[in-house]
């Protein structure tokens, strides 16, 4: 599940819900091609929560959880598991689904440790890099849709330097021309700061060389912003009412029947063109704050309704 559901755009554009002009399967695919276009604006990720379980070998627990934007699916049991392996029999994934996303482990065993899904089958996610133990019966975690990124960049040559991409959740590994760094030993910032602490194996970030500093970093929002699920759902939902457009060639306006009995069902095209205006002028003053026709209540907004850490677009 990403951003956003078929049913909340639907519900947002008051899309029927049986016998709909245009497929849940299209209006997903549309959701997907919104969360890339959001995170290309803000060049970064929002972490909605796919999927929380519990590692452990025991019957499966019965209780779903939901979390502020999260769409929280479900707690299961992980029947085995080990450093780079997290196993759920009763769980039904989709093959490669996850692949990208993040596993983050919030209780137990490697509790606040982040690790990139880098395969998933049916039952199993396999992360890298390893986490520090297996998973035993005190893990628990989620699936995320946050960032993880492994890079190797020039050092500055002073005690802080910033990661590509924010904001910075976790640093997971620092390597400076060799020398490992423990994590723990960088103080950390939202920005994409790090700096040296005094018990760092290294000084500072080697510069005497090219690409001496290799980093690995989970980073995003967490949870997600309300007015960025917003924005997923305005996107998509542009998206599904243009592709209705397309449908509405063969679409009656008026019609008299014998008797003198006439029917008339209004303007579809112009309707969906006037709703179309409206998304476009609200999406528009999410993303930049501009004075348009169509902004959220009218044409007041003047600044962004979100601003991220990063470059913005």
């Amino acid at each position: 599940m990403g951003y956003a559901t078929a049913a909340e755009i639907k519900a947002a554009i008051n899309f029927p819900t049986t016998g709909a002009p245009v497929s849940d399967a299209d209006i997903t695919t549309f959701i997907g091609y919104a969360e890339e276009e959001i995170e290309s604006i803000y060049h970064t990720k929002f972490g909605n929560v796919e999927s929380t379980k519990t590692a452990l070998s025991g019957e499966e627990i019965e209780s779903i959880y939901h979390t502020k934007f999260g769409n929280v699916e479900s707690t299961k049991t992980a029947l085995s598991g080990s450093t780079t392996t997290l196993v759920n029999a009763a769980a039904s994934y989709t093959d490669s689904a996850y692949i990208g996303y993040v596993v983050w482990v919030i209780a137990g065993t490697n509790s606040g440790e982040y690790r990139e899904i880098s395969s998933n089958d049916t039952t199993t996610l396999t992360v890298s890099p390893a986490f520090t133990a297996a998973v035993d019966d005190t893990t628990q975690f989620r699936i995320t849709k946050l960032g993880y990124k492994d890079e190797t960049v020039d050092g500055t040559g002073e005690k802080y330097q910033f990661v590509q991409y924010q904001p910075l959740i976790k640093l997971n590994a620092l390597t400076i021309d060799s020398t490992d760094v423990t994590p723990s030993y960088v103080y950390q910032y939202e920005t994409g700061r790090l700096t040296m602490s005094t018990s760092a194996e290294a000084t500072y970030f080697a510069n005497n060389n090219p690409q001496l500093v290799e980093l690995k970093y989970i980073y995003g929002v967490y949870p997600i912003p309300q007015i960025i699920k917003r924005l997923c759902i305005v996107i998509a939902s542009i998206r599904t009412l243009t592709a209705q457009i397309a449908g509405t060639y063969d679409d009656w306006t008026s019609v008299s029947l014998p008797g003198g009995l006439q029917g008339n069902k209004g303007e579809p095209y112009l309707n969906i063109q006037n709703a179309l205006n409206y998304l476009q002028g609200e999406a528009r003053g999410i993303v930049y704050g501009t004075k348009a026709e169509g902004a959220v209540t009218g044409d007041w907004r003047t600044s962004t309704s979100y601003r991220p850490f990063t470059l913005f677009g």
